[in-house]
């Protein structure tokens, strides 16, 4: 499963609003919601698909904002036994760099960005989803989802207008609350969600992430716990660098 580019139903639309400057200015908000917050939790990770048996895994997860281009990541498997104690860093700038470190042989390699199930990670880091945003066109309009209002914004190309990317943000901190992709006919393709939401130090971040890919029949689930907001330890960070400084 590849990493979404850093990636509803029952909307009643509104009027269309605002333009396209004010459509960034609100993407922008969100996106860049928990930036310069050092973020950890821990992980419950389930991958069901159609094809295969459902796979679980278990990790904890620390991620550090060096300054506003570069995102570094850690993260550790504990569970199931063949994956436990393997280590995964990543690096977020002009390009994603990750590498791994297994427990068989104790090195650090470079790997390709496709580990699966980690895509879900992806939450933290939307600058290449907005990037192409600023290349295509945009619409936004007020609705309500879940009782909530929301700004629901569309990215399109000019060319094709069913190929959509659809967000629903809330109005009221710029949360995003879910993610549609449709394909070149207009049918639903992919969804994000986020669930659960919960304060951690006066922000809401979601106690559940889901991802579900309708062509491929998959769905990732990702259930957080033990949610930090802290700003980490000068150890935590230098572990977080660790896979670049080898």
């Amino acid at each position: 499963m590849k990493l979404i580019c850093k990636h509803i139903f029952l909307i009643l639309f509104s009027i269309a609003i605002s333009s396209s400057s004010d459509i960034y200015d609100i993407l922008d908000n969100s996106f860049n919601r928990l930036k310069s917050y050092d973020i950890r939790f821990d992980c419950d990770l389930k991958i069901q698909s159609i094809s295969k048996d459902p796979t679980e895994l278990k990790f904890s997860f620390i991620s550090h904002w060096s300054d506003s281009l570069n995102f570094y990541s850690y993260l550790k498997f504990l569970s199931p036994v063949d994956f436990k104690n393997t280590e995964i860093w990543s690096h977020h700038s002009e390009k994603v760099i990750v590498k791994r470190r297994m427990p068989l042989n104790n090195e650090i390699v470079t790997i390709d960005d496709d580990l699966e199930g980690l895509d879900i990670i992806s939450f933290l880091n939307f600058d290449d989803i907005f990037n192409q945003i600023k290349k295509d066109e945009v619409s936004l309009k007020k609705s309500k989802f879940n009782k909530q209002d929301v700004f629901v914004i569309k990215s399109f190309k000019t060319k094709n207008k069913r190929k959509v990317m659809k967000f629903y943000i809330s109005k009221d901190d710029f949360r995003i609350l879910k993610i549609e992709w449709t394909n070149k006919r207009g049918a639903l393709n992919k969804i994000l969600t986020f669930e659960n939401w919960e304060f951690v130090k006066n922000v809401k971040i979601p106690k559940s992430i889901i991802f579900e890919d309708i062509k491929k029949g998959a769905k990732t689930t990702c259930n957080l716990s033990n949610l930090s907001l802290e700003k980490l330890s000068n150890k935590k960070i230098e572990l977080i660098r660790l896979g670049f400084e080898n």
